[in-house]
């Protein structure tokens, strides 16, 4: 039989499940305070062309340029670092002030803004250059939103256990999701470095 949460007075304790889906966006808010390149914002695109890889030990030959929706969503993919950390203030700030509504709001968000991501992960996967990345950040995904889900359901009906089971998916969604941040980093430099090509 599942667990239930009795409705609960402002001012009650939040139950541990809770704090521990706080304590899981937060660590993701800490892995955006260190993104692998500068915040970043999506700027027109324009036609591919080469590009010098930064950081590659000689000029040498150029790599192979993207395809410009790859570029914008690879680009998208490291803007989306800031939009977690907002993520888990927001669920820090409802567990902070004891708002079961609040931290059901701010999981649903969270479903929603994931959802909002997903074509830049299907265009990651579907150019063989950025292929591996995108389904890794495909596998985060659907962890990330299963656990955010199940926490918003759970909190709406009462079901700890549905809000225990969000928060081991939600901690493995946000352990894939920083595998996926440390392979985007070289890819989203040389986005930002073609990108800065398209536009001069």
């Amino acid at each position: 039989m599942s667990r239930r949460i009795a409705p609960r007075r402002p001012g009650t304790a939040v139950p541990t499940a809770l704090m521990a889906a706080a304590l899981v966006l937060a660590l993701a808010a800490a892995a955006a305070a260190c993104s692998p390149a500068p915040p970043v914002s999506p700027t027109p695109a324009g036609s591919p062309s080469p590009v010098v890889v930064p950081g590659s030990a000689s000029p040498g030959p150029t790599a192979t340029a993207l395809p410009g929706d790859v570029v914008d969503a690879l680009i998208a993919l490291g803007v989306l670092d800031s939009q977690i950390a907002a993520a888990g203030q927001a669920i820090g700030a409802a567990v902070t002030a004891k708002d079961l509504t609040a931290m059901s709001g701010a999981a649903g968000g969270l479903v929603n803004l994931l959802d909002g991501y997903a074509g830049s992960v299907t265009t990651v996967s579907g150019y063989g250059g950025t292929k591996s990345l995108g389904e890794t950040y495909a596998t985060a995904f659907a962890a990330m939103r299963a656990g955010a889900a199940a926490i918003s359901d759970g909190v709406k009906t009462g079901s700890a256990a549905s809000i225990d089971a969000g928060v081991k998916d939600l901690a493995s969604g946000i352990a894939t999701y920083g595998l996926a941040r440390k392979a985007l980093g070289p890819l989203l430099e040389r986005a930002l470095s073609q990108k800065k090509m398209y536009v001069k």
